[in-house]
């Protein structure tokens, strides 16, 4: 069953893999699409949540046993586009890596697919905890649903084309918090391999080294990779501790660009905070793996390259995310000159990364678009007392006198 998934549409993801989401709703993966709630597990048209329905409902859902079965029948679930469209490109997707390192289970996700889609028994070999929306940071590319310090901002989009996504979250779901989660996902992970965990920002979640202390006691973390997406703010030693427990452990530090351009777009940060936290972390790169996870949109993709360079000069690993949504804030957006200057002058992305990088760039964006990222950032500015081109100068005559 498993020997060439490369060209057809089947993805090991949706059935070996939870996804959780800040408020505690659940999606086939991370990236499958989140727009209008397209991807999250449902139950007569309403979100199922964590701390009120079964990791065996969730999984169970009738989208999710759709999505299943399509790919079963070598069908193409909408709501897995993403990887698609990279693949159509030449880019190695999310699909491509998970099939390639969780092959040894190809032939088991068969045998434990009933034929409506659902799954026999539940055993997660490969979970993704978003650890609520605590967050110490309120980053231009994120919202009050990833992190609660957006709720301080939302009120200047009341009446807008931008008040549906940027609202006060008022869920008060702290399912992240309550040990019997932990408990039921603990029964459901006999045979785990892999967790990754962030947030909002998980260092400042204590709650959830109750389930990585369980699995330690039970000798299954010296079998588990512990991946972590932290913002590089604050890093505690007692989660150091923990870390050195398992097989093996990756931290993503989650920086978006270089001095006060990186305290602009993650707004709240302190880049000499931020740079002594990453220099602190070296110093356990032959326990960690370290990367920088750098989120790409239009406000940064100008000094991609740049930032590279410093990553490169602390030899460590730079890994790239793009921002899909809110759309305005994608990078095929920006207006055509911008898009010539930044991919004309690349000098240290690999040609890997490149090709990515230049298909994203390159993806056909809308004038209408631009206008709303033009507007949107317009008025956070003014909210927030910055503007943007006094940070990012490369955008300054675009907003210069712009009154939208």
């Amino acid at each position: 069953m498993e020997d060439n998934f490369k060209d057809k549409s089947f993805c090991t993801l949706p059935f070996i893999h939870l996804a959780t989401h800040p408020i505690g709703v659940v999606t086939p993966c991370c990236i499958t699409d989140m727009k209008d709630g397209a991807s999250t597990a449902k139950k007569n048209g309403n979100n199922l949540f964590l701390n009120e329905d079964k990791l065996e409902d969730i999984t169970n859902s009738h989208l999710f046993n759709s999505v299943r079965k399509q790919m079963i029948n070598g069908e193409y679930p909408d709501v897995c586009k993403t990887c698609y469209r990279y693949e159509s490109n030449q880019v190695f997707s999310r699909r491509y890596e998970s099939n390639d390192k969780f092959k040894h289970v190809i032939d088991e996700c068969f045998k434990n697919t009933n034929e409506d889609g659902s799954l026999k028994k539940l055993d997660y070999r490969y979970l993704e905890l978003r650890l609520g929306t605590i967050c110490n940071l309120k980053c231009i590319t994120c919202n009050p649903f990833s992190s609660n310090r957006w709720n301080e901002d939302v009120g200047i989009f009341k009446g807008t084309e931008f008040q549906p996504n940027y609202f006060k979250n008022d869920v008060k779901s702290e399912w992240y918090r309550d040990p019997n989660f932990y408990d039921e996902l603990f029964d459901k992970c006999t045979n785990l391999e892999e967790v990754w965990i962030n947030g909002g920002e998980p260092t400042l979640i204590r709650e959830h080294g109750y389930f990585l202390n369980k699995l330690i006691e039970s000798g299954r973390a010296k079998n588990i990779d512990l991946h972590y997406s932290i913002n590089a703010t604050n890093i505690p030693d007692e989660f150091i501790e923990i870390w050195k427990k398992f097989k093996s452990t990756k931290l993503q530090l989650s920086v978006d660009d270089l001095y006060e351009r990186n305290d602009y777009i993650r707004t709240g940060s302190k880049w000499d905070t931020i740079h002594e936290n990453i220099l602190k972390m070296t110093n356990y790169r032959h326990i960690f793996r370290i990367e920088v996870c750098q989120t790409i949109s239009a406000l940064n993709a100008h000094n991609v390259d740049n930032f590279k360079n410093y990553v490169f000069g602390l030899n460590l690993i730079t890994a790239h995310n793009f921002v899909h949504h809110p759309s305005f804030l994608h990078v095929s957006h920006m207006p055509k000159e911008l898009k010539e200057e930044i991919l004309g002058n690349v000098k240290y992305l690999t040609k890997e990364e490149f090709k990515r990088f230049e298909s994203e760039v390159n993806t056909e964006g809308s004038v209408e678009n631009f206008e709303r990222f033009r507007t949107f950032i317009s008025m956070l500015d003014k909210k927030r007392k910055v503007s943007i081109g006094d940070s990012l100068p490369e955008w300054k005559p675009y907003f210069e006198n712009y009154n939208g």
